[in-house]
């Protein structure tokens, strides 16, 4: 039984879909203004994890997640470069979708943008004025009465007069009350975006948007909603106000909230200067490395990011990549007959076949990606226990092993949208950046390697244990075997 830690209730709570076979997801997408951080993508990588897996567990799926293409971000992007904002919208739309591309992650089965859904927004706010949840000020601007919904604050668990401590009311402002937020904005300025409406030109308000786009596709009352943890309060807690203001109906039945991506323990966002563009980490590192990294801890955990924390990950890439690679290439012929049935073997097939159960099992756990992965680890350790011992011999039941294990990892990717990647190419793309950053050439090192196997063949063991140790400094492991010798990186030395 799939189990999800709803923030709503504050409870892990058993999942039960409103119609049997089938969830309804929505998921707040980008303001698009700029191109994206990694930070941004927690939620991208997170939930389309999400849906993979409901797929997996048989769920017909609808994913939504929108675009937020007018905003007063964009209309200052577009004041300061001197083009329209929707020449800046349409930019980093695409710009954000090459982004998503560039991850290998499948795009939402419908991605709306605000500019779409106007008439829609304007029928949502004229409901919401006639049954008295909003009032139009007078220049026009329709303002949610956040006292009129009595519930207000049940998500974040936030309450009203707690709010209201604080609060200020600028002697222009034409609320009622300095908790309510604005629906419908008048037009300030004529290059600013507007459409007509009852209550004159303008434009929709941030949280409307939302729930008119939500309900459009997932229907007044819905199985999940997600985003990240900072959209709880107040993004989130509007959503609510005004859905359940409209419908008299519950909104969402599960809400799921990712924590924040950090930079040494701070949010990563545009206003502090701490952000790491997505294709700039990707150019850098990897896409593999980017989407482990950011499943590397529980969803409802913050991940802080650093480069102790990118090795960490690349070296863990490196170890499944290793042992996937040596499996794929492990001889399909002459083979010695059945097994050996040695300890090892008999530990890796008993976790052989225990290990689909026990990722899915993590999974059903409120998404718990990080055991999962752990149960890879445990897995490539068995794998690496029984081919790298000394007295192994090649026969058939390894061969069986083997394959099971490409097979399995093969299922993980499928949900995981990691470890998809060809094994070769990529532990050559990640040996290549290593030994460029430690200002090393492959053709350096096999030229070493060449001078090693003289000094060996020489019998000047010194000359030879010198020249690993030369290596071994620069982050380069030679390996020897009889008369051969191969060589693979280190990207965290062993202390």
């Amino acid at each position: 039984m799939l189990r999800i830690t709803n923030t709503l209730t504050g409870e892990k709570e058993d999942f039960q879909p409103i119609h049997a076979g089938e969830v309804k997801m929505y998921v707040c997408g980008p303001t698009v203004y700029g191109l994206t951080h990694i930070g941004n993508f927690r939620p991208v990588v997170f939930f389309n994890v999400v849906r993979n897996y409901l797929e997996r567990k048989g769920y017909k799926v609808t994913y939504v997640s929108n675009f937020t293409d007018v905003d007063d971000k964009i209309i200052n992007k577009a004041r300061e470069q001197k083009v329209s904002a929707s020449e800046i919208s349409e930019k980093y739309t695409i710009e954000f979708i090459q982004d998503v591309e560039s991850l290998g992650l499948r795009r939402p089965d419908s991605a709306p943008k605000v500019t779409e859904f106007i008439p829609q927004i304007i029928e949502f706010i004229a409901g919401l004025v006639k049954n008295g949840s909003a009032y139009v000020a007078d220049n026009g601007e329709v303002f949610f009465s956040v006292r009129h919904f009595k519930d207000y604050g049940k998500l974040s668990k936030k309450k009203i007069d707690d709010l209201q401590v604080g609060a200020r009311v600028d002697p222009n402002e034409l609320k009622r009350d300095p908790l309510d937020f604005s629906l419908w904005k008048p037009q300030k300025a004529a290059d600013e975006p507007a459409w007509e409406s009852p209550w004159g030109m303008g434009r929709p308000g941030w949280h409307i948007e939302c729930s008119a786009m939500a309900m459009q596709y997932c229907g007044e009352t819905f199985d999940i909603h997600g985003g990240g943890m900072d959209l709880i309060h107040p993004h989130h807690e509007n959503e609510i106000a005004q859905s359940e203001g409209l419908t008299g109906k519950p909104f969402v039945r599960y809400w799921m909230h990712n924590n924040l991506l950090t930079m040494e323990s701070e949010k990563m966002s545009k206003s502090l200067g701490n952000i790491f563009l997505t294709r700039d980490f990707v150019k850098k590192y990897s896409a593999e490395t980017l989407k482990f990294m950011l499943l590397s801890g529980h969803y409802r955990s913050p991940i802080d990011f650093s480069e102790k924390h990118i090795k960490d990950v690349d070296a863990a890439l490196h170890r499944i990549y290793s042992a996937r690679l040596k499996c794929e290439t492990f001889p399909s012929e002459g083979l010695a007959p059945g097994g050996e049935g040695s300890t090892e073997e008999n530990k890796l097939a008993a976790f052989s076949q225990d290990f689909p159960k026990l990722w899915q099992e993590a999974m059903d756990d409120d998404f718990n990606t990080a055991k999962a992965s752990g149960y890879v680890f445990e897995y490539v350790r068995a794998v690496n226990a029984y081919l790298d011992r000394k007295k192994f011999k090649s026969n058939e039941k390894a061969l069986e092993l083997c394959q099971a294990f490409v097979s399995a990892m093969k299922d993980y990717s499928s949900v995981m949208n990691v470890l998809g990647e060809n094994s070769e190419t990529f532990l050559r793309d990640l040996r290549l950046r290593y030994l460029e950053a430690n200002a090393i050439t492959e053709e350096m090192v096999l030229e070493k390697i060449a001078q090693r196997r003289e000094a060996r063949q020489s019998r000047d063991f010194s000359r030879a244990d010198a020249i690993r140790d030369e290596l071994l400094e620069k982050g380069v492991e030679v390996r020897d075997a009889g008369d051969t010798s191969t060589w693979d990186i280190v990207i965290t030395p062993k202390s």
